[in-house]
């Protein structure tokens, strides 16, 4: 039970930091082991085994290094007949180097009747099982050529296919062009796939076919290279002699010139294109996965039962090639056991781990958009209610602005003349210097100290809360004006927030803060896009529903017998502000926002004092969260929709931040750019329309709005990381003081650039509306 007056999550003796700490060690030293684990196996290239008898002229030759360059010019030379193709560079003293392509597998196709059925690029979850259904019901041996990255997700289907009695082939990790890739990385390209399809049948495969290459006569480089470099690892190439091009589900319609009138092809036309080419060689080139491929599956009945009705019969690979399949797919190598065991055990943990990062990558996107679609409608409902506002110049209640102030001697002047300077007639202020250290105090009392509607006040440092309840215990306005010691006032804000308080619903209302500095750097412009396109326009979406989160300390206005009701502003939290809110909202008081009161503050403009903010924000975020946690469900919209959408978007999707990011450079990586970028601009898209619309409202300064892509890439990481830190330290029950940046003083009145508003007040006579 935590004791009053101590901070939320605070832990005195220390315990759960050590038993974190410990965690925490424990865990990355296991990755770290992982990641060590996974390394090695894909820099020890697997163990595979020579089962083709070769000539003696090539199986003497010596092979090329895997940084030879020269391979690529080299000519090519060919023996035997078949698909299959057993590479050498063969290097003899008195002869040029040559390219030896040895072909087995398989006579003539018009006399040897056999027929291999191979698949490329799956597993697909959906067409993989249909076809390996129709195998099974017409009892046909197949090999799949699979692609690690779709073998990585589905390991099930791997090795089902070899309880079925088909072979797996190696068809690269990710699916490049392996010509223009460095040896290096294709040798990844083919280990990361053999591992992975070790681990899920614990065999090896010698079998491979290059992405976009099945060619069973190359000639070119960029057909012979990647044969060459994967037979330096062991691997035989297989081509193919038929090919229907399956994967082209439409066709020119006969006498048809133009691509915009094409017609779908049928499966009989597939199944027919495979038995006319049926005397061009024994492999067919069939596809699994890799897009729609309903018409392959379609079209492989017909095409298993026309060719045994021809008196084909189909056989596997290694069958075709004279070998068993223990030979072509062996058990995995003595050496490579340990690693695969391994192998085994990090990747059981990673499938579902993947599997559950693509429905978290979803989680995250939908309730992104929804937060986004939800604030908007909001903020569209409410303007028109804003504009129909209408208030009387009668109501006058007396304010006094307080404030705490601790080493400001930059920013205190100009915020206090700001201030006095307001036409707001019945104003006094409070001001606590908490024991600074610089020339604040005197600044204060050579600036205002003979100014009657000033009262300066000094105590030894004892923290902003501590200041702030000295300067409430000093204050005698009926309605107390929030303010930090660098906010700058225009002249008509303080009115327009107190005009609301003639209704006497009202407890506490917010204004639009604004950035004062945003032309210092690119920090402080995406700040001040941040504010006029996230915060102010939040608030004026909660204000329709009654649960704006936060009444910022910078600038907002509290009726005074609420607050005190309250006992004053609490030290369990550092954000006072948000803690004294949602006391607020629990005892029953209505907060409204201000649009046209606005304020300017100054932003930090160095990454570390941005990072100091921040972590402050977020910690005591985590603290009001965890304070009013009982309040979920409860107390109207504060807890039916503020608080669920602060801990959905505050401690339950930013740890998982991280991994949504894996799970887009991943997809990079292995070529799913299309989905990439049609998430992020359906999520551009969205945030810039709500930006866009802030915008026109008032909030801010158009200008800034091409910022808006870069300042989310930017702020993503530095969020994740202050955010992360937060729970860290939450967790550990470390103490946390004020963490306030030091100011620069460069803030000043319209600094983001935006037309400041020039509402009216409206004559005596009219009635009186509120909210």
């Amino acid at each position: 039970m935590r004791k009053a007056g101590t901070p939320v999550f605070y832990d005195a003796k220390g315990a759960r930091k050590k038993w974190l700490t410990a965690i925490c060690g424990l865990l990355c030293a296991t990755l770290c082991a992982a990641a060590a684990w996974l390394v090695a196996s894909l820099l020890l290239h697997p163990v595979l085994p020579s089962w083709i008898a070769l000539p003696d002229t090539a199986a003497s030759a010596p092979e090329t290094s895997a940084s030879d360059p020269t391979i690529e010019g080299l000519p090519v030379r060919r023996d035997g007949s078949g698909e299959v193709l057993a590479p050498r560079v063969v290097r003899r003293s008195s002869e040029p180097a040559v390219s030896l392509l040895h072909h087995v597998g398989g006579g003539d196709p018009n006399t040897d009747l056999r027929t291999v059925l191979t698949f490329d690029d799956g597993p697909d979850p959906i067409f993989t099982p249909q076809v390996l259904n129709i195998l099974k019901q017409y009892h046909v041996p197949a090999i799949f050529f699979v692609v690690g990255k779709n073998a990585e997700a589905r390991p099930d289907l791997l090795a089902r296919m070899v309880r079925d009695g088909h072979e797996i082939g190696n068809h690269s990790f990710s699916h490049p062009d392996l010509f223009p890739l460095s040896s290096f990385h294709q040798d990844l390209e083919l280990t990361l796939n053999q591992r992975i399809i070790q681990a899920a049948t614990g065999r090896s495969t010698s079998f491979f076919r290059p992405p976009y290459g099945g060619n069973p006569e190359p000639r070119f480089p960029s057909e012979v290279v990647p044969i060459l470099r994967a037979g330096r690892l062991g691997y035989v190439t297989v081509g193919q002699g038929i090919d229907p091009a399956d994967w082209q589900l439409s066709i020119l319609a006969p006498g048809v010139q133009t691509s915009r009138l094409r017609r779908a092809r049928t499966p009989e036309e597939v199944a027919e294109r495979v038995v006319r080419a049926r005397n061009d060689g024994h492999v067919v080139l069939l596809h699994d996965a890799g897009g729609d491929r309903s018409l392959t599956v379609a079209a492989l009945p017909l095409i298993i039962t026309r060719l045994q009705a021809m008196g084909h019969t189909f056989v596997s690979l290694s069958d075709l090639c004279g070998v068993s399949r223990e030979a072509s797919m062996p058990p995995v190598a003595a050496r490579d056991r340990v690693l695969v065991a391994g192998n085994r055990l990090i990747l059981s943990i990673l499938w579902p781990f993947q599997r559950g990062l693509g429905f978290v990558f979803l989680i995250a996107t939908f309730f992104g958009l929804v937060r986004i679609l939800f604030l908007l409608v909001l903020v569209l409902l409410q303007w028109p209610r804003e504009k129909r506002r209408v208030f009387s110049d009668e109501y006058t209640p007396t304010v006094t602005v307080i404030m705490a102030a601790f080493n400001e001697e930059k920013v205190i002047t100009g915020s206090l003349r700001s201030l006095l300077n307001s036409d707001y007639p019945a104003l006094d202020v409070v001001v606590v210097d908490d024991g600074s250290t610089d020339d604040t105090l005197r600044l204060l009392r050579d600036g205002f100290g003979d100014d009657s509607r000033v009262r300066i006040l000094h105590q030894k440092n004892a923290g902003k809360m501590a200041a702030m309840n000295r300067a409430l215990r000093a204050a005698e306005g009926e309605i107390l004006m929030l303010a930090d010691a660098d906010t700058l006032f225009p002249p008509p804000a303080i009115g327009y927030l107190a005009r609301h308080f003639v209704d006497r619903r009202i407890g506490a209302v917010a204004a639009g803060v604004r950035i004062g500095n945003a032309s210092d750097n690119i920090l402080t412009r995406w700040q001040a896009l941040e504010y006029s396109t996230c915060q102010n326009f939040d608030r004026r979406g909660y204000d329709l529903l009654n649960c704006i989160p936060v009444i910022a300390g910078a600038a907002g206005a509290v009726r005074r017998e609420a607050i005190i009701a309250l006992g004053g502003f609490s030290p369990d939290t550092l954000n006072e502000d948000m803690d004294m809110t949602w006391q607020l909202l629990r005892a029953g008081w209505r907060i409204v926002n201000e649009s046209e009161a606005v304020a300017y503050t100054e932003a930090p403009n160095t990454l570390n004092s941005f990072i100091r903010q921040r972590f402050r924000w977020a910690y005591g975020t985590l603290q009001c969260l965890w304070k009013h946690r009982d309040a979920l469900g409860r107390h109207g919209a504060l807890g039916w929709v503020a608080l669920p959408i602060q801990w959905l978007h505050q401690v339950l999707l930013p740890p998982i931040s991280p991994f949504v990011d894996i799970v887009m450079i991943y997809s990079i990586c292995v070529g799913r750019v299309e989905a990439v970028a049609l998430f992020g601009f359906v999520m551009l898209a969205a945030e810039a329309v709500a930006a866009a619309v802030a915008i026109a409202m008032g909030a801010g300064n158009p200008r800034l709005l091409p910022w808006l892509p870069l300042q989310r890439i930017g702020y993503h990481p530095l969020m994740w990381y202050v955010i992360a830190k937060s729970i860290f330290v939450a967790l550990a029950g470390t103490a946390v003081g004020w963490n306030k940046f030091a100011r620069a003083g460069t803030a000043e009145m319209g600094g983001d650039g935006a037309t400041q508003p020039t509402a009216e007040r409206m004559p005596a006579a009219e009635p009186v509306i509120s909210g």
